[in-house]
């Protein structure tokens, strides 16, 4: 009971803060407290809303982002995951590469991607591509650092009871990665749409991020807050799925949880 009327203070707390918000740049913005020219109202963002459906512009944007976003989440994840994996089981082989992957991590997404653009063109593999690589690394690094640092306890006893390499990989390095793999995927989730929307920064022809930056330049700012809210959501829309995929992957972190 405690935690039910904790949970519907937190809920109301929420819903209190987002209509303070709503109505006081409604009031803000009508009554000129604040500049059209850098805030918009609800009511305008509405109509904005209503002028691009009616366009039929808003829904295929939202389609592309999403699927560069997901198709970039899911490949750089399975990627980062098997390199982690895979790479620490030969260690000769993870101190050479290892330094070049750091290196390629380091370097900027924004600095890299016009090399996507013109090694994939202005279509969605560009955007793909920069969402893909920026998630792997994100996946990557908690990986690899889980593999390297076992339980050595359980690899010896496994050792002792006769297991092979290939047994151990899959009763001990996966297991232990899973909590890992759920840090990647909540870090990586955000990441991979900042990806998608960065390369429709550099170049595109459409997506959300193509849809920001020409309200931008044209100074129509209620469909410039449109497009940052619908990346609002379908960014909370993800982090939820994330967080459900974690009850599964790590489910003894959640177990506690009502």
């Amino acid at each position: 009971m405690t935690i039910s009327w904790h949970n519907l203070i937190v809920t109301l707390g929420r819903l209190l803060v987002l209509a303070v918000l709503l109505l006081g740049t409604e009031l803000g913005v009508r009554y000129g407290i604040l500049s059209k020219l850098f805030f918009s109202s609800p009511t305008e963002i509405y109509h904005a809303l209503q002028a691009q459906y009616g366009e039929g512009t808003l829904m295929p944007n939202i389609g592309i982002t999403v699927f560069e976003t997901m198709l970039g989440l899911i490949a750089g994840s399975l990627a980062g995951i098997a390199t982690g994996l895979v790479l620490p089981q030969s260690r000769t082989l993870s101190r050479v590469i290892e330094p070049f992957l750091m290196v390629l991590n380091g370097i900027p997404v924004i600095v890299i991607a016009p090399l996507f653009i013109l090694w994939l063109g202005l279509g969605l593999a560009s955007k793909i591509g920069i969402s893909v690589y920026i998630v792997f690394f994100a996946m990557f690094i908690p990986v690899y650092t889980a593999s390297l640092r076992l339980e050595r306890t359980l690899v010896d006893a496994l050792w002792v009871m006769g297991a092979n390499r290939w047994q151990i990989f899959w009763k001990v390095v996966v297991p232990s990665s899973l909590p890992s793999i759920y840090t990647g995927l909540k870090i990586g989730s955000g990441l991979a749409l900042i990806g998608a929307v960065i390369g429709e920064f550099v170049a595109s022809r459409s997506g959300l991020g193509h849809m920001i930056l020409y309200a931008s330049g044209t100074l129509d700012t209620p469909t410039l807050y449109l497009g940052i809210i619908a990346l609002a959501i379908f960014a909370a829309a993800l982090s939820f799925a994330v967080d459900a995929l974690g009850h599964v992957l790590v489910h003894w972190r959640f177990a506690d949880e009502k």
